[in-house]
């Protein structure tokens, strides 16, 4: 339901400016409501996700530094040097600033999970004297024995880099969030299966929750987490979760929007028919009451038959297959991990509840009448 915004990241000056200039505090409210003083996570987050990109894309060039081209007299008749402004050096340096901040000299990172592109990245530069200097301070000048040594080492390593994503390892890394994928969606598949073996008649709801667009941006994960935390425990004990037999969630997180949760919630069809109603004050709840009105929330089951193709909300009898087939499109989407989630925490980013166990000996109840067969 959400767009890929696209347009609100951030150009490498503006992070390199941030990563350099940025040591102020501010003042945030956790999920208590008590003020903390922290740095803008916020900013940070976008910079870990912009890095990504870049890192990616860098990988794809397999591009080396040209020296002749690179070394420059600092002014006219010097025998100083120093290296010119140039694109691929200009990004490398960008890259040092922001994962050795988040990773090696801070604990910005420490709530983070470094993709295995910017992992690979810090062993090969991490320990780079020169993208230091020029990173935290300014371009070194220097004689042109040692520029051209400089440009040799900041070579060795871009191809130390490019050899480690050739590597079974690095492959089996990046798909890490796929087998996640899998996994869920199979834990997802299991427990659907199984409610229907259970109950003839379901009630399926799915609620994006998420927060205001003032707030959304600089909520952490901590208080998102929380504010989850809070909703599953109204589940055992809150009137409104009466009949509810299951659920799932899924964590995602964009530059605008910040963290928000997807839920599908699944009652029992024969106690709970107004599903745009139950969905709505479910919506209302969490917007209201567990974040304070620093919430959002988006009904999904409201006009769904005319805004969805694979429309699979609201009542499903356990005959109803083409329902179910349109479940499963929703079930494959809630469990595709999303990968600035993944990167940003080190939590989970989905979940089911527990599928119940199904009784020994026949299905208690009247004998179904239809089968998927």
């Amino acid at each position: 339901m959400y767009d890929d915004a696209n347009d609100d990241t951030l150009s490498e000056a503006e992070m390199l400016a941030i990563c350099q200039g940025m040591s102020s505090t501010v003042l945030e409210t956790s999920a208590l409501g008590q003020e903390i003083a922290t740095l803008s996570h916020h900013l940070w987050r976008q910079d870990l996700i912009e890095v990504d990109r870049q890192l990616k894309g860098l990988a794809v060039t397999g591009t080396l530094l040209q020296s002749e081209r690179l070394i420059l007299p600092d002014s006219y008749g010097s025998d100083v040097v120093v290296l010119a402004p140039n694109a691929l050096l200009d990004t490398l340096t960008t890259l040092y600033t922001v994962l050795v901040t988040m990773f090696k000299e801070t604990d910005i990172g420490q709530h983070y999970r470094p993709s295995p592109h910017a992992q690979r990245f810090l062993w090969a530069f991490a320990s780079c004297a020169y993208l230091r200097e020029a990173g935290f301070h300014q371009p070194p000048t220097m004689s042109r024995q040692v520029a051209e040594q400089t440009v040799v080492d900041l070579n060795q390593r871009l191809t130390a880099w490019y050899q480690c994503m050739k590597q079974p390892d690095f492959a089996y890394e990046c798909n890490r969030n796929r087998r996640n994928s899998r996994n869920n969606y199979q834990s997802l598949r299991d427990l659907m299966d199984t409610l229907f073996a259970c109950h003839s008649r379901l009630t399926v709801l799915r609620v994006d929750l998420s927060y205001t667009e003032m707030d959304g941006p600089y909520i952490n994960y901590e208080t998102a987490r929380y504010h989850r935390e809070q909703l599953c425990r109204m589940f055992h004990s809150y009137a409104l979760f009466d009949h509810l037999l299951g659920y799932a969630w899924k964590l995602e997180w964009r530059p605008q929007k910040g963290f928000h949760y997807h839920f599908v919630f699944f009652f029992d069809g024969h106690q709970v028919q107004e599903d745009v109603t139950k969905a709505r004050l479910i919506g209302e709840l969490w917007a209201r009451s567990i974040t304070g009105g620093q919430g959002h929330y988006f009904n999904c089951n409201r006009n769904a038959e005319n805004v969805y193709h694979y429309y699979a909300l609201g009542r499903i009898d356990y005959h109803d297959f083409k329902k179910q087939r349109g479940l499963d499109y929703i079930a494959r989407y809630l469990t595709k991990i999303d990968e600035y989630a993944a990167m940003l925490v080190t939590g989970r980013t989905f979940q089911t509840s527990p599928t119940p166990t199904l009784p020994d000996g026949p299905r208690p109840g009247r004998p179904r009448k239809f089968s998927a067969s």
